[in-house]
C-alpha cells in the first residue's frame, strides 16, 4: 500500500515539474494616450500559449485583482463584458508568449497586471503600468479566486 502511495506522489511531482514557467517584464512607463504592450513569455519552449491558454488580471491598488481577458488563439479567447476593447491579447509564436496591448492608457490603467497559465499552478510574475514596480523580478503573488 506504502508503494502505491507513493507511486501516487511521484506521479504528481512529475506532472507539476512539467507544467509551464511564466516570465514577464518588472516594470513598464508609459503615459496616457500611448499604447502599452506587457509580455507574457512561456517556458519551457515545448509548452505553447496556444497548448495552454493565458489569463491576464488586473490589480488596482486596494482592490481585488480582476479577469481582464483570456487568450489562447484568434478562436479562443474572452474578455468580460465590462472590460474595455482597449484591452486586447495575441499570441506571439516567435517570442513563445501572449501580449497584452492596452490602447490607448487610459490614467486608470495605473495597475499591477498579472498573467497566468490555465492549466499552471503558481506560475504568475507581476507587471506595473504606468509606474515602477517595486518588486523583485520573480515574485509569484497567488493567483486570484
Amino acid at each position: 500500500m506504502a508503494c502505491w502511495h507513493l507511486a501516487l506522489l511521484l506521479i504528481g511531482v512529475l506532472l507539476e515539474v512539467s507544467q509551464p514557467a511564466l516570465a514577464q517584464r518588472n516594470s513598464l512607463l508609459v503615459f496616457p494616450g500611448q499604447v502599452a504592450q506587457l509580455l507574457c513569455m512561456l517556458s519551457p519552449r515545448h509548452a505553447t500559449v496556444g497548448d495552454y491558454g493565458v489569463s491576464w488580471y488586473q490589480q488596482r491598488a486596494g482592490s481585488a485583482p480582476r479577469l481582464l481577458l483570456y487568450y489562447r488563439s484568434e478562436e479562443d479567447h474572452h474578455r468580460p463584458p465590462d472590460i474595455p476593447d482597449r484591452f486586447s491579447a495575441a499570441a506571439d509564436a516567435a517570442h513563445n508568449s501572449c501580449i497584452l496591448t492596452i490602447s490607448p492608457v487610459q490614467p486608470e490603467d495605473d495597475a499591477d497586471y498579472y498573467c497566468f497559465t490555465v492549466r499552471a499552478v503558481s506560475v504568475s510574475q507581476r507587471n506595473t503600468v504606468p509606474g515602477v514596480s517595486q518588486d523583485s523580478p520573480w515574485s509569484s503573488p497567488q493567483q486570484p479566486s
